[in-house]
């Protein structure tokens, strides 16, 4: 029986040099929430809470953890951590109803979930993506991400000088479809690389439609949220079996049944769950079991923890797929561990580390603090 001795949490902030613009805002720092679950072995789990927006979702939800969630953390005992802080948050769930702030207790519970399973891997004395499947390889390749229109070239030639060979630029701004980069992009790209498309939600559903067709006579890998993650079943089913386009949702979905719905579509070949935003790494285990895990290319911008975690997931149920994976600039990302998160030939490889290793590193964590609970 595993038994918590702290929770320890810290609120990071890194100002970016580069603001990643999107169709619904511009990020301006990278935030990110770390915690340390302890538990009586000095054994140490770590998960991350995913804060990106609004701009003050870090600060709010560091108050939440710290105020609500502290003391029924402290003390527990699990011998499974498989929906575990399902089972703790339940005696306040209530409270996020009342309010309307099922998403911030979602980012919440699934940080905390990915803690739980890092620390129970360290105490099985294997890594995390052993933990789920035996046969795990060390390595997952990774596509670049955060890529502005602007910076298109730029950033792409960045992530081919770490072997990167898949690459997905912002689109659907102003709700329009920006004909000239897609010409541009097109012809920059090899036959041996892959290139996706982000409209982060900027269509509404006649103009995913009118848009679509017109993507239809290029070669992109994916088109990704043409659509509100809000639509119903039937606008869902509607765009994607109205197009020839490969299309990819999941981000922002946050129901088990809706994650299963689109998987079972059989036009549908990518489902991108973000384990820091919802369900955490007990989701993913039991989506994976209800849909074709080849399906399953996980979504994740954060700091290392989350990518790390990420990594080891998709190691565990997908090998054969891409990890997303921000190329800009974010020390909070590459220099979150003690060890350095590198990329090399376009793959992010594990050590034979407990978990997904450690320690932090806090050179970086005392840089970059906007708040903790010590």
């Amino acid at each position: 029986m595993i038994k918590i001795k702290s929770l320890r949490s810290y609120y990071l902030e890194f100002p970016l040099i580069d603001p990643v613009i999107t169709s619904f805002g511009v990020m301006k720092t990278r935030p990110c929430i770390i915690i340390e679950l302890e538990d009586f072995n000095k054994n140490i789990g770590y998960g991350e809470i995913w804060c990106n927006f609004p701009s003050d979702a870090a600060s709010y939800r560091f108050n939440l953890l710290n105020s609500l969630y502290l003391n029924n953390i402290i003390g527990c005992e699990f011998s499974n951590p498989e929906k575990l802080i399902d089972k703790i948050a339940d005696t306040f769930k209530t409270l996020f109803v009342q309010s309307g702030d099922i998403g911030s207790f979602d980012n919440i519970n699934a940080g905390l979930d990915c803690a739980f399973w890092d620390l129970f891997a360290k105490t099985k004395k294997i890594p995390l993506n052993k933990l789920l499947n035996t046969e795990s390889q060390k390595h997952i390749s990774v596509y670049a991400s955060g890529i502005n229109p602007s910076e298109s070239y730029e950033k792409i030639t960045i992530a081919r000088s770490m072997g990167i060979k898949a690459f997905k630029v912002k689109i659907g701004f102003n709700h329009s479809l920006d004909i000239d980069l897609l010409n541009v992009l097109t012809d920059y790209f090899s036959n041996e690389e892959m290139l996706m498309l982000d409209v982060n939600q900027g269509w509404n559903i006649d103009e995913a439609s009118k848009y679509l067709k017109i993507l239809e006579n290029y070669n992109f890998s994916w088109i990704e949220e043409p659509i509100s993650a809000l639509s119903n079943k039937d606008e869902f089913n509607n765009i994607i079996n109205s197009t020839n386009c490969n299309l990819a949702f999941g981000e922002n979905i946050n129901n088990l049944d809706d994650f299963i719905f689109l998987g079972q579509n059989k036009k549908l070949k990518y489902i991108q769950p973000d384990l820091t935003k919802f369900g955490g790494i007990s989701l993913i285990n039991n989506l994976s079991k209800k849909i074709q895990s080849n399906k399953i290319w996980m979504h994740f911008l954060g700091s290392g923890v989350g990518l790390l975690t990420s990594a080891h997931i998709m190691s565990a149920i997908n090998p054969s797929a891409f990890l997303e994976t921000d190329i800009n600039v974010n020390p909070l990302r590459t220099n979150l561990f003690k060890n350095e998160l590198k990329i090399e030939d376009g793959k992010i490889n594990f050590s034979d580390d407990h978990g997904i290793g450690g320690p932090l590193n806090f050179d970086t964590i005392n840089k970059y603090l906007i708040s903790s609970n010590i």
